[in-house]
């Protein structure tokens, strides 16, 4: 059955009230910066400025600002400015509710409700149930930076009839100053689902596997054999290459039983238990030990009753600690992993 088009979404996006809005969204966490200080005190100025230039269609987007981060992977990140980000956020709130119930079930990454947590549940629950004992996992190469704009603005036109909302999403996909499209954007995260969405539904419909989970370009398909996972690789290969003009990462591409333990969402997973990954657990740590300092200074000796505080609970620390224990409280070793990081607190060097 084909689906509806959506129109009218473009000029509701653009009233008053909802860039207000889309101010406060943005501006979440960071309300002491520069830019959103600077933005803030001509607030209602700034807002009609961009709603002005967005109902003339002349709203420029850009330029976006470089830089590199280096975990969990060496990464280029387009930065967009805080203005431009007010705008992705009036531009997300029309558009997720729109693309959002199209999205594959198992789909996990930057949708609400979902998360690594309820991937990681959710695949060993699969493998516990399941007794299928070959599992293969593919990541897509560059994914970001690979994605073809062209293709992209054509699976957006399927589902939008909004000419307006159309031209702004092609401005602001071709405002990338590189190929693909930018990581950092909240836009990007929708639309990089949006892309991938294909795949979903070619392995969901057309090749009927039951077992398979997607969290962004990185995704486990459970079968019965060797021979089977090499047949859908291969089929997945041809559509993300002719279809979608990606490349699976082929040092990434694996099939092996679920015995050996199934990498995902850095986590380890066998029928029978659950491990934190090696450099997953590196980098908890890391940021742990780094907000600790920051919170506390390097020479700080926990004093009686420094869990139960509230002067601790307020901590950029706490929230790293207790996204630590969220993240570890799964794994068959999950008392002595916090138990070490502790003690490891408390000796901190100068």
């Amino acid at each position: 059955m084909r689906k509806r088009k959506a129109y009218g979404i473009f000029d509701p996006m653009t009233e008053f009230s909802n860039l207000v809005q889309a101010f406060y969204k943005a501006s979440k966490g960071k309300k002491n910066r520069l830019a959103v200080l600077s933005f803030q005190a001509n607030l209602e100025d700034n807002i009609f400025d961009i709603q002005e230039r967005l109902r003339g269609e002349t709203y420029p987007f850009g330029p976006y600002r470089s830089f590199y981060v280096t975990e969990p992977k060496l990464r280029l990140i387009e930065s967009a400015c805080f203005q431009d980000r007010v705008v992705h956020h009036a531009m997300y709130e029309r558009l997720e509710p729109l693309f959002d119930p199209q999205f594959y079930e198992y789909s996990f990454a930057c949708r609400s409700g979902r998360g690594t947590h309820a991937a990681m549940l959710t695949l060993g629950d699969w493998i516990r149930r399941s007794r299928l004992p070959i599992f293969l996992k593919c990541d897509i190469r560059r994914y970001f930076t690979s994605i073809d704009r062209d293709k992209l603005l054509e699976i957006l036109k399927r589902s939008i009839g909004d000419d307006k909302m159309l031209r702004l999403l092609e401005k602001l996909i071709l405002s990338a100053p590189r190929t693909g499209i930018p990581i950092g954007n909240l836009t990007s995260q929708l639309l990089a689902n949006i892309y991938l969405n294909e795949l979903d539904q070619l392995v969901k419909r057309q090749l009927r596997v039951k077992y398979y989970i997607r969290y962004m370009d990185d995704f486990i398909l459970l079968t019965e054999s060797p021979e089977a996972a090499r047949r859908l690789k291969e089929t997945i290969r041809e559509f993300v290459e002719d279809e979608l003009k990606l490349e699976l990462s082929p040092e990434k591409v694996r099939i092996g039983h679920v015995n050996e333990g199934v990498p995902f969402v850095g986590y380890c997973q066998r029928p029978k238990e659950v491990r934190v990954r090696g450099a997953a657990l590196r980098r908890m740590r890391k940021k742990v030990r780094k907000a600790y300092r920051k919170s506390f200074g390097r020479n700080y000796d926990m004093p009686e009753g420094f869990w139960e505080s509230k002067k601790t609970k307020r901590t950029a620390f706490y929230a790293s600690w207790s996204s630590y224990v969220g993240q570890t409280k799964y794994a068959k070793n999950a008392d002595y992993l916090q138990e070490k990081l502790v003690r490891e607190l408390e000796i901190l060097p100068p």
